[in-house]
């Protein structure tokens, strides 16, 4: 990767001092797609658990922020640079909907439930839980999903996370 690297780097320079710019764009638009389609792959993730889990909101806001400064540096070049404002502004729109959606699925449902629970009667918090989802191995709850403090997931991790929620014939775990 490293090799790749660098070969980008001369190749690109030389076509630069030689005046040739498209690779350049082409470049830019490549990393700002798969930057998106990173972030895309949390709303997924979400859309499936209906909460949004494994996202460090800390990371995530400091994404956005430099998003948004990059986005603001672009107003302030002598000449607009319209593709540097897509690439910043459909990033920062994407950690946007990601707090967005951690508002609704995470901190309103925290919130109804804790004021419920100081407010209203212990029948209401207890009908304030999520419902179960049943799945063809048993039942899980939605919110039965640990925070995590780390944006970066693995994939044994999300299997082991799987194991441990899912039910076997019988009421047990799957871990035995």
């Amino acid at each position: 990767m490293g090799g790749c690297q660098a070969a980008l780097i001369v190749g690109l320079g030389i076509l630069k001092h030689r005046g040739v710019d498209w690779p350049m764009t082409v470049m830019a638009v490549l990393s700002a797609s798969l930057l998106a389609a990173g972030v895309l792959s949390h709303y997924w993730d979400i859309w499936v658990h209906r909460t949004v889990r494994g996202i460090s909101f800390l990371f995530v806001g400091i994404d956005a922020a430099g998003d948004l400064f990059s986005l603001i540096s672009v107003f302030f070049q002598p000449k607009l640079d319209v593709l540097g404002m897509v690439i910043y502004g459909t990033e920062l729109a994407l950690w946007l909907g990601v707090f967005a959606c951690g508002g609704y699925y995470n901190f309103l449902p925290w919130a109804r439930k804790k004021w419920l629970s100081q407010h209203g009667s212990p029948e209401e918090s207890e009908n304030a839980e999520p419902e179960d989802v049943n799945t063809a191995s048993g039942s899980i709850y939605i919110r039965d999903v640990p925070p995590s403090t780390s944006v970066f997931r693995t994939v044994s991790a999300a299997f082991e996370g799987l194991r441990s929620r899912t039910m076997a014939p019988g009421g047990r775990g799957a871990r035995q």
